[in-house]
């Protein structure tokens, strides 16, 4: 996943610009004075704390007394991680020249137990009829029939390649035949924010807040910038105005993908299938800790047209989960009720 967030939110965007946080003046290269160093740039940087209710002065006083008894550089990592985990933020990781961590616990509810898959994609190829093209990034282009009506799909894995012309060659024929669109981003990680909104703005007639972005500021939990609005502006060319269009998700839909279904909710001609987006809604900010590991989290939040925060995920409009049987069988259940709205 790292590779596409890392180039995920709005690069174009000035506002949104990666910066580094030096801690390294003044601080002497041991656990201690790391650990301490770490917690202070996440307390003062880190723009979630107060929105997810995280007691992190709490995290302190539990991880420190372990810092002080630390005797290798593994188990300061450890301890590290397990700190961040509380963060419960797929923006979140940290490499030392040894290992690297990410944060999945979003991946798990409030219960700690994981979110269904809610998708394979080695089902997919069984419910498309004649014309399937896989392009070079994993684009798949499709069209599944059912008792004499058919419907276009699409399977969109990550925002870090456009449709060419080549691949429109492909869709718009089938666009133009068929009776409404799947367009499906399970297990899409994000990408390119820019296209993000870009490919929103192909489910819209008319240039469209889509929400806000505002940037961590200041050192208190809640020291932002002035909230900043974000457009998507329609496409004449190539859109999908006046298709029907089920859009599906799940969990590991995150970052870009997560903006993109937030978006999409707005749109007049889309209903959203399957499960709760995986959230993700800052622009990772690099930090260095006086030992030279990298820690890296988000320096802004992402807020719907309504200004709520959508870090945490985009519950859909019909909830649909797929039990591992149905998997086992080649039964994607969210396709089939996709399907079915279809019909109605």
């Amino acid at each position: 996943m790292r590779k596409y967030i890392i180039s995920l939110l709005f690069a174009s965007v000035a506002l949104l610009s990666c910066e580094k946080y030096n801690t390294t003046k003044d601080v002497n290269n041991n656990f201690k004075d790391n650990f301490e160093a770490f917690w202070k740039m996440v307390d003062e940087q880190y723009c979630y704390l107060d929105y997810k209710n995280i007691d992190w002065k709490g995290v302190y006083n539990e991880m420190m007394p372990r810092v002080e008894a630390a005797k290798t550089e593994q188990e300061l990592f450890n301890i590290l991680g397990e700190s961040l985990d509380y963060l419960k933020d797929g923006h979140v990781w940290m490499i030392a020249p040894f290992k690297s961590y990410s944060c999945e616990t979003y991946l798990n509810d409030e219960n700690g137990e994981k979110y269904p898959s809610n998708f394979d994609s080695s089902i997919i190829r069984g419910y498309l009829k004649e014309v399937f093209k896989t392009s070079e990034s994993g684009i798949v282009f499709g069209e599944i029939e059912r008792d004499g009506h058919s419907y276009a799909y699409i399977y969109y894995p990550a925002f870090e390649d456009e449709f060419t012309e080549e691949d429109y060659k492909y869709i718009t024929p089938i666009l133009d035949r068929t009776e409404g669109l799947i367009f499906d981003i399970r297990n899409n990680p994000g990408g390119n924010g820019e296209l993000g909104i870009s490919m929103a703005g192909q489910f819209f007639r008319q240039t469209t807040l889509i929400g806000y972005t505002a940037i961590k500021s200041g050192k208190g939990h809640n020291d932002f910038s002035d909230a900043k609005s974000l457009h998507t502006t329609p496409n004449e060319k190539h859109n999908y105005l006046g298709k029907k269009t089920m859009l599906l998700t799940n969990r590991k839909v995150y970052s870009t993908a997560n903006l993109f279904t937030s978006a999409l909710k707005l749109a007049e001609n889309v209903t959203q299938i399957g499960g709760i987006t995986g959230g993700g809604g800052g622009m990772p900010m690099t930090h260095y800790l006086p030992n030279g590991w990298i820690v890296v989290f988000p320096a802004n939040v992402l807020l719907d047209t309504n200004k709520e925060h959508i870090e945490n995920g985009i519950a859909p409009d019909i909830e649909v989960t797929m039990t591992e049987e149905e998997i086992s069988a080649g039964y994607d259940a969210i396709i089939e009720r996709a399907i079915s709205e279809f019909r109605k």
